[in-house]
């Protein structure tokens, strides 16, 4: 199977959301904040024969070692505003709150429903809302299939949250997690997926809409490193889509002379994009191993699906091999990623050498580094 797909199905998105503004404010107003780096490696960039290789680099985020706290952050945010009744809990009308979503609100609010906060994961997006139910002073139930390694499930349960276990893949693990959610006595429990399972589904929608303060940051960071606002690629992991749904809304809807080429990179054992891609719909794949745990996603996230088929111009597939090489590559320059944001580098690297694909010495290529160091094992 060739670890390129050239989509030739891609074409302008014209009815995309607008940017809110209020997002990058919420982001200000919670602990730790600051804007990642925007790291230059110039080195590398020689190798390639390109202008400008910049790595986002989101290995601490809101004081966690990924980047899935913008997206958690701000969709419980939103999804604790519209769940609660108000009466009797100070903060006034929901159109208050919603203009003040300020954590002690947000706390009061969510104190006062006994809310729980429930979310699946294979890692760093039920830690962020661990976190965040740490910070709104509630409980959370976090859901993991069985590939989780210890370590990602000590992370979460030091955030105090609960780690309970599902004997499946991650697919079956956002069924259950629902599930479980939805039977919550009360209908206390509140799910923060960052995986629709239907179109509409509105929470994961707020979950891509929470990782613009990053590129609101690229932005801003492009001009200072580079002198110049020209990007033309952005190279970017999937796992369900939210994060690369995320960078082709940006990219479409801000304005420049030329869009960039979005790139997309999956592992070769859960490539459920790039197979979609290829039947030219959704399709499912069946998941294996891989040491980016985080993208071992067999199912697109369902509201992801109709910009990414319009929107990605290359998918990409890579092996750990390659990726445990982006990892100590990395390394050599300052940078410590985990294996999903190594792979957005091993990516680009593997393009440089397909045939019929030219990066160009004008070329000003940006990756995202996703997360940061972590454990790992190698299969042999």
């Amino acid at each position: 199977m060739p670890s390129v797909y050239i989509n030739t199905g891609r074409k302008a998105l014209t009815d995309l959301p607008p940017r809110d503004p209020k997002v990058r404010s919420f982001h200000e107003s919670l602990p730790h904040y600051r804007p990642t780096p925007l790291a230059a490696l110039p080195e590398i960039a020689q190798q390639l024969g390109i202008q400008h290789l910049l790595v986002k680099d989101e290995s601490s985020r809101l004081g966690l070692t990924a980047f899935k706290i913008l997206g958690a952050s701000w969709a419980t945010a939103k999804a604790v505003a519209k769940r609660v009744d108000l009466k009797s809990t100070g903060v006034g009308t929901r159109e208050d709150l919603e203009n003040d979503l300020s954590l002690k609100n947000l706390a009061s609010v969510a104190q006062a429903a006994e809310l729980v906060l429930y979310a699946a994961t294979d890692g760093n997006h039920g830690r962020a809302v661990g976190r965040m139910a740490k910070y709104l002073g509630i409980k959370a139930r976090i859901f993991v299939p069985t590939m989780v390694d210890e370590e990602a499930k000590s992370k979460i349960t030091n955030e105090g949250a609960t780690v309970e276990v599902i004997n499946g893949d991650y697919d079956q693990t956002v069924i259950d997690t629902k599930l479980a959610a939805e039977e919550h006595e009360g209908g206390k429990g509140l799910l923060i997926s960052d995986t629709a399972l239907e179109v509409d589904d509105e929470i994961p929608k707020w979950i891509v809409e929470g990782y613009q303060t990053m590129f609101d940051e690229i932005e801003e960071q492009i001009l200072e490193v580079t002198g110049q606002q020209t990007i033309t690629h952005v190279v970017a992991p999937v796992g369900a889509g939210s994060l690369s749904s995320a960078v082709v809304t940006h990219f479409e809807r801000t304005p420049r002379s030329t869009k960039p080429t979005i790139v997309t990179v999956e592992p070769e054992s859960a490539a459920c994009l790039k197979a979609s891609l290829e039947i030219g719909k959704m399709a499912s794949v069946h998941a294996t191993f891989t040491i980016c745990t985080g993208m071992c996603c067999g199912t697109l996230s369902a509201s992801v699906w109709p910009i990414l088929k319009d929107g990605v111009s290359v998918a990409m597939t890579v092996h750990d091999g390659e990726v445990d090489e982006a990892i100590h590559l990395l390394q050599k320059h300052g940078i410590y990623a985990g294996p999903c944001g190594a792979a957005s580098l091993a990516a680009i690297r593997k393009l440089a050498r397909v045939e019929g694909i030219q990066l160009s010495p004008n070329s000003v290529i940006v990756i995202i580094c996703t997360e940061g160091e972590r454990g790992y094992q190698m299969q042999i």
